[in-house]
């Protein structure tokens, strides 16, 4: 079980907030800075949300957040966020984003990941197939890693 946030966690999910609020992607950066290194469960909901949101360049460090948060309720922005087109993101032909974000959904580790994983293992995308497939293949042993034991 995580801990109480702190008196700064608290500051960085109001930042979060703030930021989403006034689509503000500027505080966006500084506060997702702020949430490493330990990212708290009550910074989430704004995290789940900017995931999926098109208007700051920050995509790659929220999934990061979400990762090490292992928030279950990020499933489906994650999933979603795999098959989202950024401009910024136009020269990465290897996909990073998707490949962090199939990264995060193994690291949940929930059934509705694994579901998640396996529809996007079926993308017609190869290389971002490729990216979910490898992680399913190593669901079983990569569950120590996650906390789960076999």
């Amino acid at each position: 079980m995580q801990d109480q946030p702190t008196e700064a966690q608290i500051d960085v999910a109001k930042r979060l907030e703030t930021a989403i609020r006034q689509r503000n992607p500027e505080l966006v950066e500084s506060a997702v800075s702020a949430t490493f290194p330990t990212p708290h469960p009550i910074q989430a909901p704004a995290l789940i949300l900017l995931a999926e949101a098109s208007w700051h360049q920050r995509h790659e460090d929220v999934v990061l957040a979400l990762q090490d948060l292992r928030c279950p309720d990020a499933v489906g922005a994650l999933e979603r966020t795999i098959f989202s087109v950024h401009e910024y993101l136009a020269y990465d032909e290897h996909f990073g984003l998707a490949r962090k974000c199939t990264w995060a959904l193994a690291d949940i580790g929930t059934p509705e990941a694994h579901q998640a994983l396996t529809r996007i293992a079926n993308y017609n995308n190869p290389t971002i197939a490729g990216y979910a497939r490898k992680r399913l293949d190593n669901w079983q042993t990569e569950l120590p890693r996650k906390g789960f034991t076999l």
